[in-house]
């Protein structure tokens, strides 16, 4: 059974390059990164069109005047540039990107190899609804 864990959620900014692990932080411990484990890793643009192109289809269908159509991705509409590996600002202040992190315990009590880690892989398993 499994000890009682801190769980905790964050939202910030997020970097995409630290997401595609296109670099490493220097306080990062190189030797355990092979243990690391992406639970969902969908390219920006794929998750862009799949969320909001039937939404845009929609609203598309709504509009009399052409000139109020969406002609490009919605990417593109809100962020006025084509799709980049940085996370960009829109006008309104959005961001392109945001990284949601969902952590059981840490690494002195729910370290790699113990069972209170399997159980926490199978929980944010379950969780990811993979």
């Amino acid at each position: 059974m499994m000890k009682i864990k801190r769980a905790s959620l964050c939202q910030g900014k997020g970097s995409l390059t630290h997401k595609l692990r296109l670099f490493t932080a220097n306080n990062v411990d190189k030797t355990r990164t092979k243990d690391n484990i992406v639970f969902v890793n969908i390219p920006q643009q794929e998750m862009y069109d799949k969320l909001f192109s039937g939404a845009v289809s929609e609203y598309n269908a709504r509009q009399k005047r052409n000139d109020r159509k969406i002609t490009v991705s919605y990417y593109e509409h809100q962020f006025g540039r084509g799709y980049s590996p940085n996370v960009v600002t829109s006008a309104d202040k959005r961001n392109s990107f945001y990284e949601d992190v969902v952590k059981i315990g840490d690494m002195k009590d729910t370290g790699v190899g113990t069972v209170d880690a399997e159980t926490a892989k199978a929980v944010l398993t379950e969780y990811t609804n993979l």
